[in-house]
């Protein structure tokens, strides 16, 4: 751990939570400096930013200590070998002292009033457990493309209007559509102590890490609130775009994913309507796997097909047809 600067943190009620913020950083040289004027440029300062280099072979840390030197900000720089996105949340997690954590990807921004409007809805709820707001999705030139929260899993979600702009998400609706699919995100912030008590992110995990983290959340009745306007951005680039591999690893993942809230039925009191749900996923989610494997011409097509049947996740038709598609040409891996 390298201290970096201390702290010039604007006048704050002494009653405002602490606040830190985490961004965990692979690879991050083009994109960290941005991130952290984001955060510099806040209407609220944060109290600390705790910055995780996760084995970066790029000049990442070498950019924060550069930042560091002219910022305002109490800047702490974390350093770990690479074990992922949720080992270094984790690791700046354990780190932070702030009641109030803000998770920042070190590819994604913020505008200066998201601290302040997240940490407003939180004070002003005491049981949410976490709150988020929508955000600009723009390519790799900064032209914007859509917002992060106008699609239409997020739309089918039942919300609660609370005033100035704040909703609620309702609990059993939200757990039914994050099954499918995160629909919250990463860029948002959450009380310690909740996160604490589902244990942080799984670290095996090294795709859709936040999905299980945010499905256990709602598990443990906690509210998850957001702020209907665009208060960051999410970029598209070359190095967050899903190549084919990925989304195969995304799919096996999200599997892996179904398999533990199957595990944890009981501690996490799945109703058996959640079952069904968790299953019937686990069934729509076969069916992806396979033909995207032989889309790829994966190897694992037919092992695949032949323990989806014997799980009774895909049907005769689905394997054949899959296995028809792969012996078509030779397999690539």
């Amino acid at each position: 751990m390298v201290q970096l600067a201390e702290v010039n943190v604007a006048w704050r009620s002494p009653l405002s939570p602490s606040i830190s913020v985490v961004i965990p950083a692979y690879n991050a040289n083009k994109f960290i400096v941005r991130a952290l004027a984001s955060i510099e440029s806040q209407t609220l300062t944060p109290d600390e930013v705790i910055v995780v280099d996760d084995g970066s072979t790029d000049h990442t840390a070498l950019q924060v200590a550069e930042f560091a030197r002219h910022s305002k900000l109490a800047l702490v720089l974390e350093r770990q070998p690479n074990r992922g996105s949720s080992a270094a949340r984790n690791h700046g997690i354990r780190r932070a002292a702030g009641e109030l954590i803000t998770f920042l990807d070190a590819d994604d921004l913020i505008y200066p009033g998201f601290l302040e409007c997240t940490v407003s809805g939180l004070t002003r709820f005491p049981n949410w457990a976490a709150c988020f707001s929508d955000r600009d999705v723009v390519d790799a030139d900064g032209k914007f493309i859509s917002h992060d929260l106008d699609h239409p899993m997020f739309r089918q979600i039942v919300k609660k209007v609370m005033g100035g702009s704040f909703f609620e998400l309702e609990d059993g609706d939200l757990f039914s559509h994050m099954i499918a699919g995160s629909v919250i995100p990463m860029t948002i912030t959450c009380r310690k102590s909740r996160i604490d008590e589902v244990g942080g992110f799984d670290e095996t995990l090294l795709f859709n890490e936040d999905r299980l983290f945010f499905l256990q959340l709602i598990k443990k009745k906690g509210k998850l609130g957001y702020f209907n306007e665009s208060l960051g951005v999410w970029q598209r680039h070359a190095a967050n775009k899903t190549s084919a591999s990925n989304a195969i690893n995304a799919i096996k993942y999200s599997d892996v994913i179904l398999q533990k809230l199957m595990a944890d039925k009981d501690s996490l009191d799945l109703s058996p309507a959640e079952i069904d749900g968790v299953q019937a996923a686990q069934r729509r989610l076969a069916t992806q796997w396979i033909y995207a494997a032989s889309r790829a011409r994966s190897r694992s097509t037919i092992a695949l097909g032949r323990r989806f049947l014997v799980e009774r996740r895909i049907t005769m038709g689905c394997f054949l047809k899959a296995i028809g598609r792969y012996l078509i040409s030779s397999p690539k891996s």
